[in-house]
């Protein structure tokens, strides 16, 4: 999105009264969990579950949009790192990732959160199984999804055309792990999105990674391929439905709502009083034993470099001879 300088104009003002943006300066107290030059992440201070932490840009930005790209790649390409080391220190054996994007969605601050749940089955926190019938009208949802299969691809096309990407060249192949997804409306080689078969609203969608059925098995250049692709979905729906706002929430490893442990990421639509009960209650404070341990563990991430995906290596040199060939190439040119 751009920022236009009356945008700007109306940023800085939120920023000046921005709760998050004084902890992120040390105005205000916060027990910090992970650092690096463009994000901080934070133990929540009435948490879902135990290790529940909120990852926030350093720059102020309303919701998710607003992320210009290089913040918006960092953030979400180190991902998959931060909830490995989450999920690891905290003993669990699932993820949730939680953002809201307005009022109706569950955002309460005008600073863009992303809430990072560690999740084990019989937690308390089962508001994520998106298997109940909702009563959708199906009719209504296949004509929005032949709208939606005409204008993602047109979406990502223009994303690739304003963001190239070496690995990016058509569809590519679709891992066993997503051999039952029905209803594509967008494929390339890192994603799939799809209409779900109980969709919890009108404009329901998952998007599927290709690259591994976990997410902190994925690369970061595919995290952050995953919720661009995640973004635009919101943004298609938003759009088209006339939504009030949106929540894209991240679904791996086991817990009482995700049984097979499956990583889904889903965009739901929302608006005022449309009955989906998205939000937990909360704890009444924090267990912040599990601070020092997180430290140490994010640590670690914030100074371990990004991981490219398997398919990038494949497009860039195709076989190790390929690559040795390349490498002699670059040491000739210097």
């Amino acid at each position: 999105m751009e920022i236009t300088p009356e945008i700007k104009k109306q940023l800085e003002a939120q920023k000046a009264n921005c709760i998050f943006c004084k902890i992120i300066s040390g105005e205000m107290e916060g027990t910090k969990v992970y650092e690096d030059d463009k994000m901080q992440g934070i133990l929540d201070i009435r948490p879902a579950v135990k290790g529940h932490i909120l990852l926030l840009p350093k720059e102020h930005y309303p919701i998710m949009p607003f992320l210009p790209p290089e913040d918006f790649k960092h953030i979400f390409g180190k991902l998959p790192q931060i909830l490995k080391a989450l999920k690891e220190t905290t003993v669990r054996t699932g993820i949730t990732v939680f953002i809201a994007n307005g009022g109706v969605a569950g955002q309460q601050s005008p600073h863009f959160l992303i809430h990072a749940l560690p999740r084990e089955e019989g937690d308390g926190l089962d508001k994520y199984s998106f298997s109940e019938d909702k009563h959708v009208d199906k009719n209504q949802q296949q004509q929005i999804n032949q709208v939606l299969a005409k204008n993602l691809p047109v979406m990502m096309a223009n994303h690739f055309k304003r963001q190239p990407a070496a690995w990016h060249e058509g569809t590519g192949e679709r891992p066993t792990h997503l051999d039952d997804i029905q209803q594509v409306l967008y494929e390339d080689e890192l994603v799939v999105i799809a209409s779900p078969p109980e969709p919890q609203a009108l404009g329901h969608l998952i998007v599927y990674s290709k690259e591994a059925n976990a997410i902190e098995d994925i690369s970061s250049m595919g995290s952050s391929h995953l919720f661009y692709t995640a973004s635009y979905g919101a943004t298609a729906v938003f759009e088209g439905l006339k939504a009030q706002g949106s929540n894209i929430i991240l679904k791996s490893g086991v817990s009482s709502d995700n049984p097979t442990g499956r990583l889904e990421v889903h965009i739901l639509p929302r608006y005022e009083n449309d009955g989906l009960d998205l939000m937990w209650t909360p704890q009444e404070r924090a267990d912040t034993s599990i601070a020092g341990p997180l430290n140490d563990a994010m640590f670690v991430v914030a100074n371990t470099k990004d991981t490219l995906p398997k398919i990038y290596a494949r497009l860039t040199f195709g076989s190790p001879k390929e690559e040795i060939e390349h490498a002699i190439k670059q040491i000739q040119e210097s």
